[in-house]
């Protein structure tokens, strides 16, 4: 009888054993693929728009790897990406998503490759007008390194959910070349983001949350070097990260978007995208409003009321929401297309407003710092891309120099 006593309790102990084992890795697979909601902060996003009238995002993409290059504001521990098909017409059915540590150009970083899955699958499909999110990945991601992102689809996509003029190249290659680190197959390029909306990341150190920066080409870094991310939302993340490093930042800029009208080829104006490109961001903090220069120069009718108007509409769906938001004064435009007399007493308008209002939660003088002291409706020529209207890349680091760090502690 002892004998079988210790036969039966040894067996006992073996099944609790391997119970626990289970129960262990059932939760350690729980960890990758179902984090908290809270536990995510945004690191990098593009606002998506609607498919352009003629060109890839029109005409889609059949049998294709579409490797995309990204640049993280945010160290974090694992990783996922936001995929979206809001704009597109028919199902997104993509084959397979993998992530990578980039090289330069459409070159890997041998080793670094790993796939991303959905519920658990490889391949997904992304109804209409709908996005998701990928399971969670143990990756490391740090700030300033750039990762590639390629999706491969083999059947025909239909018009492509986009962001234009993306200040980044994109490699395409026929056929499957998702494993490929080298280039040659990449044959194609366009200076465009497809689908790729947002990478989170549960972050390696404590962090405050998420600050987007809503905007226009200014944001979106028009005329800054391609593929140096030298937007000033990059310079931004840039301090942020040298300092406490407490702060991601995300850039919802989308060229030549409107503060008051929207337009198919411009992207939905601001209040119409708070809520897809800046509130529904993971871990959103706070926001900083640069927008209104376009709606100045291509519409002569409109006075500085009605801008103001339009903003204090966002400042309150923004306080809504419990999210800080900081305003950023117009710049100059004389010598630029459109300029005139009457529009640039509307913009001082507008900056005089922006500045003594107590409206914004804080306000950053870009005006202030990048006019020329003789000609305050101009540029200062050390920041002026050459069209009058845009920064260079010093211009660029200028601004994101003039945030004081200081407000968002």
């Amino acid at each position: 009888m002892k004998r079988l006593f210790i036969t039966f309790s040894s067996i006992l102990i073996i099944l609790f054993i391997s119970l626990l084992f289970f129960e262990s890795r059932e939760w350690g697979a729980a960890t990758r693929t179902n984090l908290a909601e809270e536990e995510w902060i945004g690191a990098w996003t593009a606002a998506m728009q609607e498919p352009a009238e003629k060109g890839p995002s029109r005409e889609g993409f059949e049998n294709k790897t579409i490797r995309q290059v990204i640049h993280p504001h945010l160290d974090g521990k694992s990783m996922r990406i936001r995929l979206s098909n809001e704009f597109g017409t028919e199902p997104l059915m993509i084959e397979e998503v993998r992530v990578a540590r980039s090289k330069s150009g459409a070159e890997l970083i041998s080793g670094s490759d790993q796939a991303l899955t959905f519920n658990g699958q490889k391949k997904v499909t992304i109804p209409p007008g709908e996005k998701l999110h990928s399971d969670a990945l143990s990756f490391e991601v740090t700030a300033g390194q750039n990762l590639a992102v390629s999706i491969y689809v083999q059947k025909a996509t239909g018009p492509a959910t986009f962001h234009a003029r993306s200040m980044q190249t994109t490699y395409i290659a026929k056929d499957n070349h998702l494993k490929d680190s080298g280039t040659q197959a990449f044959t194609e390029e366009e200076e465009t983001w497809f689908w790729l909306e947002g990478l989170d990341v549960v972050p390696a150190s404590s962090v405050k949350g998420a600050l987007v920066i809503v905007g226009s080409s200014i944001e979106n870094g028009n005329y800054s070097t391609v593929n140096a991310n030298h937007r000033w939302p990059d310079f931004l993340a840039k301090r942020f990260n040298e300092s406490a490093g407490e702060w991601s930042v995300l850039n919802a800029g989308i060229s030549a978007n409107h503060l008051i009208k929207s337009h198919a080829d411009k992207g939905e104006n601001t209040l119409n995208r708070l809520e897809r490109d800046v509130f529904s961001q993971p871990g959103v903090k706070a926001m900083i409003l640069n927008q209104g220069i376009n709606d100045i120069r291509h519409y002569p009718d409109y006075t500085s009321e009605d801008l103001i108007n339009k903003m204090e509409e966002v400042i309150q769906a923004a306080h809504d929401k419990g999210i800080a938001i900081y305003g950023g004064t117009l710049m100059p435009f004389k010598g630029s297309s459109k300029y005139s007399d009457e529009k640039e007493k509307i913009r001082v308008e507008v900056n005089e407003w922006i500045r003594t209002s107590g409206e914004f939660d804080g306000v950053i003088d870009f005006d202030e710092a990048l006019r020329d002291p003789d000609n305050p409706e101009r540029f200062h020529p050390d920041f002026d891309a050459g069209d009058h209207l845009h920064p260079n890349d010093k211009g660029y680091e200028k601004m994101a120099e003039t945030v004081d760090l200081t407000m968002f502690e």
